[in-house]
């Protein structure tokens, strides 16, 4: 696979990787993706996958997300997307010290994630050379259309030698700006998955027949933080066999990876 351009990490008028974030509660990870925890991607598949998380309470949606993320990245990048008035609704890994500040991207209403258009990328025709195969060109030319701080993302991620995924937060912030079919957003994030980088997409709210553009998709019955062990998780599409089996409901105390998140966000008084 070619090497990725690498995005400018030049200070933004609007800052897109934050390098100082507040500490919330303090927690340990040798517990993460243990061999107790159920297979994530579709049928078991070892690929980069693409998983969608839907529910009502958008602190659930997040640390759901960043739970599954981390069944596949010990490490995984934070996108945050927030809203005009940086108005957080409850703790997440986000918000709470847990993300690695190179690791942490922040969009402002959804700034840097308009498609790019091959006109204003110039550095396409300064990397390819006349006789680079077709394969490289149609690779390029995909990953510069995509958007800016995607391109950032996935440009910071090359650099990671492991298994790589992305949490995208609060993703209903800017579906409107991505294909609205579920075929159209199977596209979009080929191009993602091409590059080797994992999506889990949290999305809070309505939700439409375009989330099954992805590759594993979970619905939430949820609606408070502070009562997610009574919340249970359902896959809707992409895995036949196991605890996340389509249509079967599991609580989130009963999946370790989820239940060790959330005892750190949001710890059961005794």
């Amino acid at each position: 696979m070619p090497e990725l351009p690498h995005a400018s990490r030049t200070p933004q008028p609007t800052p897109r990787i934050v390098a100082t974030v507040k500490r919330g509660p303090s927690r340990s990870r040798s517990g993460a993706a243990r061999n107790q925890d159920p297979p994530v991607r579709a049928d078991g598949a070892h690929q980069p996958t693409t998983i969608f998380v839907g529910g009502a309470s958008r602190p659930v949606v997040n640390g759901v997300a960043f739970a599954l993320a981390e069944l596949i990245d010990l490490t995984p990048f934070w996108l945050d997307v927030r809203d005009a008035n940086h108005t957080a609704e409850g703790s997440d890994p986000g918000n709470t010290g847990w993300i690695p500040p190179d690791r942490l991207f922040v969009s402002e209403g959804g700034e840097g994630l308009q498609a790019s258009t091959l006109a204003s990328s110039p550095a396409l025709w300064t990397i390819v050379r006349s006789d680079e195969p077709a394969s490289v060109l149609t690779h390029l030319t995909n990953f510069l259309r995509l958007p800016e701080l995607i391109q950032e993302i996935l440009s910071a991620a090359a650099a990671n030698g492991g298994p790589k995924a992305v949490v995208v937060a609060n993703s209903d912030r800017f579906a409107h700006l991505f294909p609205r079919t579920a075929e159209g957003l199977q596209r979009f994030l080929g191009t993602l998955t091409a590059s080797e980088l994992s999506i889990v997409a949290g999305h809070t709210g309505r939700v439409g027949g375009a989330r099954f553009g992805f590759d594993v998709v979970f619905s939430l019955d949820s609606h408070s933080p502070e009562k997610w062990m009574e919340s249970t998780i359902t896959c809707e599409k992409g895995i036949a066999r196991g605890p996340f089996a389509v249509g079967r409901a599991n609580r989130l105390s009963d999946v370790p990876g989820i239940a060790r998140v959330f005892t750190g966000l949001y710890p059961v008084k005794g």
